[in-house]
């Protein structure tokens, strides 16, 4: 059975009554734990500490910081995802590859240098972007080298693209449409 890697995003919605996403989210993390209830061994829903990262981010550079409110957040997130998950060499041998597929496919080819950020790749058909971040690529690797199921909402169309036929395989469910966790073997 897979555990589950939540995006910041996920953990956002989740978390967030005020998002449209809040329902979707929270009834999909309700249904996984009624399908699994009955398990001896649970899959864990976690969180990366890339993730832990980018919500430290958030809380230092927001414009109006809400000490209480931030303090709420941390704690629904160490007491509903009590293990994150760190990196490790099998993740990072996952980016290398990841990022190494998405530069074969995506580098232009009269810009195309080693140094480019994930964020600097384009699509050869339409001349836009990707609009990868590192941190998602990262995330991604994580994911598929632990053979984890990544739960997002965000635009990895280019990495889905890249990862198929990976061993182990990227999986990814998306918790804001209704009905959408399940578990996998």
């Amino acid at each position: 059975m897979r555990d589950f890697l939540l995006d910041t995003q996920t953990i956002r919605y989740w978390y967030g009554s005020d998002c449209p996403q809040h329902t979707a989210v929270r009834g999909n993390v309700d249904a996984l734990r009624h399908l699994t209830a009955h398990f001896e061994v649970k899959p864990k829903l976690l969180i990366s500490v890339v993730t832990l990262g980018e919500i430290e981010f958030g809380h230092r550079v927001a414009l109006a910081p809400d000490p209480a409110a931030q303090a709420a957040y941390i704690k629904f997130v160490k007491e509903e995802l009590p293990e994150p998950s760190e990196l490790s060499s099998d993740a990072a041998a996952m980016y290398g590859d990841l990022r190494t597929r998405l530069f074969n496919k995506y580098a232009p080819g009269d810009k195309r240098k080693p140094k480019m950020r994930p964020e600097q790749l384009v699509n050869p058909a339409t001349a836009k972007e990707l609009q990868i971040q590192e941190n998602d690529l990262w995330i991604c690797a994580q994911a598929s080298a632990h053979g984890m199921v990544l739960v997002t909402n965000d635009r990895i169309q280019a990495i889905r693209d890249v990862a198929s036929g990976m061993n182990p395989p990227l999986i990814i469910q998306n918790w804001t449409i209704p009905n959408t966790a399940s578990i996998t073997q």
